[in-house]
């Protein structure tokens, strides 16, 4: 058996798709019987690293020997960007700089503590992400001291969870990360081919795995819960419209409410007047949430009361959120995956998600959803109108989906293609 270290910005039960594959590829590396070690922040979010007084993972079913939680500094971001003031933009220094102002900054004493005992524990192979954040670079560091101070020779496995627009993935010691690790864990093959195509990269060392969700949050029945699906469309009272991610501002929101507020006002749904019409938005704040509040606060108060906000809501109540929706709509322009969908899949759920790249290719291969414009508010409007007005298609695109996730995105399946690559018994 081979011993593992994981590392990631945050730790369950932070609601968070990089930091959730790391932890989820642990929990199958332990039902293997490899030795694994996690290191992670003691954070909830990565708000959280630059917040005075910021909230604990405090799940007490996950506090664990073989888990390492390091308190961060809250207050370095600031004199890290007054330095960068001085330092040229485009040298590499600037660019470290910017990568650490991202965090997370492990305190010194308990990060001394913490790679004492990675040494000791000697891992085979290292596996960290996501970017922009630091992570990777500690990776690549515990990677230097493990080879250099025993016999051991590390590999480094990472997932960077990357995002094409978002010019921060793009920093020179982030893309020098990914060239010089053993193995690359994409999401998407249009990760994969993006990895190969700007940075050079050579694709036999690319694991295209995806990401995953337990068996056990599988729906049992596919025929009969298809078919009860469709019964309770035809004659619920309530048709849900649900989001779920963290509440950034690139996961639109905003457009969702808005658009939501539309459909509301307009004729398009002259046929669906006898059913109440719901939004409900999962997922944890951040600092962009005052935004979403204001734009919900000067809505009428008819159509405010039709939305409903859940934070940080446990994993167990996820299936009850997804079970009881219509659809899902993911407005997201920036994801690496979008492990909500392969999520409401599961549940025999469609999706309605944006034009990205990594977006679109999941439902065009699953054909489990629709696709809208990102930032097109009547598109999304319109395609939001379609799914309501059919519930025959509604239930076409969700078993379509969960019989794509059944054959490609159980954690066991993503598993075992990460374990052959890296030759693991």
């Amino acid at each position: 058996m081979s011993k593992i270290l994981l590392i990631s910005h945050i730790f369950p039960p932070a609601i968070d798709g990089g930091s959730r594959v790391i932890y989820k590829l642990s929990q199958q590396f332990e039902a293997r019987g490899h030795d694994t070690l996690y290191l992670s922040s003691n954070c909830s979010s990565t708000d959280d690293f630059s917040k005075k007084h910021h909230f604990y993972s405090k799940d007490l079913t996950l506090q664990r020997s073989n888990v390492l939680k390091i308190p961060v500094y809250t207050f370095l971001r600031r004199p890290l960007k007054f330095i960068n003031l001085f330092i040229p933009k485009k040298t590499y220094l600037h660019q470290l700089l910017k990568v650490f102002q991202k965090g997370p900054l492990f305190k010194f004493f308990p990060f001394v503590k913490a790679t004492r005992k990675i040494i000791k524990f000697n891992p085979d192979i290292i596996v960290a992400g996501p970017l922009p954040t630091a992570i990777v670079l500690y990776a690549h560091f515990f990677k230097f001291l493990t080879n250099a101070l025993t016999h051991q020779r590390s590999k480094v496995l990472i997932n960077s969870s990357f995002h094409p627009t978002d010019q921060d993935f793009h920093q020179r010691p982030l893309i020098r990360s990914l060239q010089s690790a053993d193995y690359l864990w994409a999401l998407t093959k249009f990760e994969s081919d993006y990895f190969v195509n700007n940075f050079n990269i050579n694709r036999d060392k690319i694991i295209l795995a995806g990401n995953g969700v337990d068996s056990d949050f599988l729906i049992s029945n596919a025929s009969t819960h298809q078919n009860s699906n469709a019964l309770t469309f035809q004659h619920s009272n309530v048709l849900n419209i649900l989001f779920i991610g963290t509440l950034s501002a690139h996961k639109r929101v905003d457009l969702l409410i808005n658009s939501f507020s539309l459909l509301l006002k307009s004729k398009a749904l002259t046929l669906q007047r006898s059913k109440a019409l719901k939004l409900t938005i999962a997922g944890q704040k951040t600092l962009f949430y005052p935004k979403i509040k204001n734009i919900c606060d000067l809505l009428e108060p008819k159509i405010k009361s039709q939305i409903k906000f859940v934070f940080s809501f446990p994993q167990k109540k996820l299936t009850k959120l997804i079970d009881n929706c219509t659809f899902l709509v993911l407005p997201s322009i920036q994801e690496s995956f979008g492990l909500v969908l392969i999520e409401a899949w599961a549940r025999g759920k469609p999706v309605i998600v944006s034009d990205i790249p990594s977006l679109s290719e999941l439902v065009n291969q699953s054909h489990g959803g629709l696709i809208f414009e990102q930032d097109n508010q009547k598109d999304l409007q319109t395609k939001i109108a379609k799914l309501i007005k059919s519930p025959k298609l509604c239930s076409q695109y969700g078993q379509n989906g969960l019989k794509y996730v059944k054959t490609n995105y159980t954690w066991k399946k993503v598993s075992q293609k990460i374990s052959q690559k890296l030759k693991l018994s």
